[in-house]
């Protein structure tokens, strides 16, 4: 055995190796050091709250059952390569993907896997997979959000006792630096120990997180102008004149049916949801404004067109007190004329009620026409306020 060269002993070693026992079997745990790299990071479903990982997973342990190096005096080779065909004939980690949403993607035909012995009895496993992953999103932010989905790994049948995984040191992982992401932006990253405790035992677990940053602006260009737009177009009918029905009830109406559309558009971005995101309040709030708009006109309507109901309680007001302040000229140009007088009066007491009578109709007219016109103008001014007031502090609690 001494003459026999590092590759002809280890082709020994394994032809009398068992890999339904781990290694250190009934000593020492199995530290199996974990590293990734992320070759691709695509297809974020917000609908599905999932995401497609290509990654390289690697994989070193120590199994003294395959130690090497004291066969070769010399050696040349600083590992041997393995077909992963020799996969079938060794032990490995049985580490599964606790957030992995069905089984892996197939890569065709083509070579994923890597194994290398090392003549200390170290092995290097190194596959290629492709996993749809979960990623548990929250949405109340959104279209200003920030997501971070992760992988998360554990061994399935070993207790701690028997394996336990770590994050290799001091680059658990690296990223492809040519990843692009049509929505989002690949920020940071984390890696952390997440041991888990079953009834069946306590299992080791490690666990990567991506910082994932929505862009925002395409829904700014989508959703938020048309709606600052709509907005601005329903005060509109505060310049159009309230005898004008048409004009401000086609306006008023237009624009609503616009914003609920709008909505409608935005809610399939996600999916239903038991509460409320930013742009939801944002598009609610301009669908209150349209519609104030419409209430406005309404009551704007209603004023003006009270100025043909003189029965009501001004016009009537109104007309009482033109009758006290008629008796007094008249019981005065009555009582001054000779008794004698043959003239007739140039106006009669009845003239003169029906003329104060006109009086007080064209004053409550001109008390509703006015009203109504000061209801305009001050809606020009307090609506552009109020919106921008809510922009100011929308856009500053959910961009700034």
């Amino acid at each position: 055995m001494e003459n026999k060269t590092g590759t002809f002993a280890l082709y020994d070693l394994l032809t009398k190796y068992d890999k339904r026992f781990r290694p250190n079997f009934r000593g020492s745990n199995v530290r199996v050091i974990v590293q990734m790299y992320v070759n691709g990071l695509s297809s974020i479903s917000d609908s599905e709250m999932d995401y497609k990982l290509i990654f390289f997973l690697r994989q070193r342990w120590n199994d003294p059952r395959l130690r090497y190096g004291d066969f070769e005096p010399e050696v040349t080779q600083p590992f041997v390569t393995l077909d992963e065909s020799a996969l079938a004939d060794l032990w490995v980690p049985d580490i599964f993907f606790e957030n992995g949403k069905g089984a892996a993607y197939p890569e065709g035909k083509e070579h994923t896997t890597l194994i290398r012995i090392y003549p200390s009895g170290d092995i290097l496993f190194t596959r290629k997979l492709s996993f749809l992953l979960s990623c548990p999103m929250n949405f109340q932010t959104f279209p200003f959000d920030t997501q971070s989905c992760g992988i998360q790994m554990e061994s399935y049948g070993y207790t701690t006792d028997d394996l336990s995984l770590e994050w290799a040191e001091p680059e658990p992982l690296e990223i492809n630096s040519n990843i692009r992401l049509p929505e989002y932006d690949l920020g940071d990253w984390k890696s952390f120990q997440c041991d888990v405790k079953y009834l069946t035992g306590t299992f080791s677990c490690v666990k990567a997180t991506f910082i994932l940053t929505r862009r925002f602006e395409h829904y700014i260009l989508q959703a938020f102008l048309p709606c600052i737009f709509l907005v601005i177009l329903s005060w509109m009918s505060f310049w159009i004149s309230p005898d004008s029905v048409p004009a401000r009830v086609a306006l008023g109406i237009t624009t609503m049916l616009a914003s609920i559309t709008l909505s409608s558009y935005s809610n399939g971005a996600t999916p239903r949801l038991s509460y409320t995101r930013a742009i939801d309040i944002y598009m609610l709030t301009c669908a209150v404004f349209v519609f104030s708009t419409v209430v406005e006109f309404a009551l704007v309507h209603y004023v003006f067109r009270r100025r043909s109901r003189f029965a009501g309680p001004l016009g009537r007001l109104l007309r009482y007190d033109n009758k006290a302040v008629l008796a007094v000229p008249q019981l005065v140009k009555i009582t001054m004329k000779e008794p004698n007088h043959n003239d007739v009066p140039e106006w009669s007491v009845a003239h003169a009620q029906e003329r104060h009578d006109k009086m007080a109709a064209d004053d409550v007219i001109s008390i509703h026409v006015n009203l109504a016109s000061k209801m305009d103008v001050v809606s020009r001014i307090l609506f552009p306020t109020l919106f921008l007031v809510f922009n100011i502090a929308f856009w500053c609690k959910y961009v700034m």
